[in-house]
């Protein structure tokens, strides 16, 4: 389910000049953007029945300078034995609950990110995100695991003409209970954009988790992406994704709609 944040992350970077380029005004106002989307998957995750999940979050997202913060809430909907192990934030599925169709709030999650902006003008970006769950989905539902976690990552990407790889790493401290201990996880991904001209941007990537239960096959998905700019304020991203383990969904994919609302200017509190 991160994976729809993450290819929207990516492809936003076809819409970011370097900073020469932008408004100086940008470094003393917030400016915001909001997304909706729709994912879809379905996987058996190691169980002898699929669990098919659609997911429906909503992303308010506020940067300043090299500072952007963000909140992400979702409601959910499970059909399956699957047992969501981050409603919310990607760390994967654990088929091994009871079959059953339940629908609820997913976790709530929120990150902040520190950009490191000198290197814009050579058309290098560099990000550091911290992010917490905060466990708002049903444990008893088998949508969360009712335990915050918190994880810590860097991506980095490289501007070569129209071309932009990407990569990323990180590590995910999970929130374990009695009933369902949980390791600490690393993850990894990578891909390449391609930016067919100032509106259009198209892309594939490959992400790698950690299983966060010992001796369960670790997660591997590739997916690919369009994104299209509409307007000035309004941008589409589409993405289709395949596993590659028997932790992973079987395929999905999804939809986003991202929009930058005018507000005007909201002064830095001082």
């Amino acid at each position: 389910m991160s994976r729809a944040i993450k290819i929207v992350a990516a492809a936003g970077l076809a819409w970011t000049a370097p900073i020469s380029a932008q408004d100086s005004l940008q470094d003393f106002v917030w400016s915001t953007r909001i997304s909706t989307s729709l994912d879809y998957s379905s996987g058996k995750y190691g169980a002898a029945t699929p669990t098919d999940i659609i997911y429906l979050p909503v992303t308010v997202q506020s940067n300043r300078g090299a500072w952007t913060l963000k909140a992400s809430g979702a409601w959910m909907e499970v059909d399956g034995p699957a047992l969501i192990l981050d409603g919310g934030g990607g760390g994967g599925s654990l088929g091994a609950g009871i079959d059953r169709k339940v629908n609820g709030v997913g976790d709530l999650n929120v990150s902040a990110t520190y950009a490191l902006d000198q290197f814009y003008d050579s058309g290098t970006y560099i990000d550091f995100t911290a992010r917490a769950k905060l466990p708002t989905a049903s444990f008893t539902k088998g949508l969360g695991t009712g335990r915050a976690d918190v994880t810590m990552q860097v991506d980095a990407s490289v501007s070569v003409g129209d071309l932009l790889p990407f990569a990323g790493v990180g590590y995910k401290f999970n929130g374990s209970r009695a009933a369902l201990v949980l390791r600490d996880t690393i993850f990894a991904s990578a891909g390449l954009q391609y930016m067919w001209d100032e509106r259009v941007a198209t892309g594939i990537a490959f992400d790698y988790r950690q299983s966060s239960i010992a001796g369960l096959s670790d997660p591997q998905e590739g997916s690919t992406y369009l994104s299209v700019k509409l307007t000035d304020r309004l941008s589409l991203n589409i993405y289709g994704v395949v596993g590659f383990s028997s932790n992973s969904p079987t395929a999905g994919g999804g939809l986003v709609f991202t929009y930058r609302p005018d507000l005007g200017i909201i002064p830095v509190p001082k």
